[in-house]
């Protein structure tokens, strides 16, 4: 009885682990444009734990606006600040965005950042073709969703925007920043990721017959390709599998 409370609480744990994984995102709602930015929020900021010491980020303008690359000092393409991570890198960054690494990068008015990723081919105004997604792994000892923290005035996260419409007033630029905690949220697993599972709950009905006996019974789920084992054709074994012996 022991082994199989033991075989059903593990199975349980492992569908819960499955059955979806936390995000966090923030939104851009604050501007810093001295004129225009009036659709707010101008984007997300999207992190996903990507397994250990990585988090998938995605920042995604709308699509009122694009990310420029000013001719200043107080303007950068996308900052953010960290805490209790060493050894930070970028990986598979998309383009046209380059990674600068550990410094102090001011978008003013949300104060100074730790990291930094410039638009590289991104000028200063109005662009023929807009550019509004950034994506890359962020890659640190130790780093989490939750090691994204705000800067010393209150902000987790900042980028410099150009306006593409009326709407958003078309070639009006600055900094527009998010505020915290970011909303987590739930993705739903790979259809393959759940078809594996399913598969080795699969090996374990088909090892041995119902525990309880009763030819027929209704279990939940999948089909048979044994009615000699489950009593009927079509009856899943899925509950018969977490009581095996």
């Amino acid at each position: 009885m022991f082994k199989k409370i033991a075989l059903l609480g593990t199975v349980c744990v492992l569908a819960s682990a499955m059955s979806a994984s936390a995000d966090t995102i923030f939104s851009l709602n604050n501007s810093g444009c001295s004129s225009g930015c009036n659709v707010l929020p101008a984007g997300t900021v999207t992190l996903h734990q990507n397994g250990t010491n990585d988090v998938f980020v995605t920042v995604q303008l709308g699509t009122d606006y694009s990310f420029r690359k000013a001719n200043d000092p107080n303007h950068h393409g996308f900052v953010f600040d960290l805490s209790g991570v060493s050894g930070v890198s970028a990986t598979n960054v998309s383009s046209p965005f380059a990674f600068q690494g550990f410094g102090s990068y001011n978008d003013s008015p949300f104060g100074t950042f730790q990291y930094d990723f410039e638009c590289t081919t991104c000028g200063p105004g109005v662009p023929v073709t807009p550019t509004q997604t950034l994506t890359f792994d962020l890659i640190g000892l130790g780093l989490l969703e939750s090691s994204f923290v705000s800067n010393g005035s209150g902000f987790f996260f900042a980028a410099d925007v150009v306006g593409l419409d009326a709407a958003a007033g078309v070639g009006q630029t600055g900094n527009i920043g998010a505020t915290g905690p970011g909303v987590p949220t739930t993705s739903t697993p790979e259809p393959s990721s759940l078809l594996m599972f399913g598969t080795g709950l699969g090996r374990c009905r088909r090892s041995s017959p119902p525990v309880d006996g009763i030819a027929g019974r209704t279990y939940e789920g999948c089909s048979t390709t044994s009615p000699a084992l489950y009593g009927q054709t079509g009856r899943g074994c899925r509950r018969r599998c977490l009581f095996c012996g």
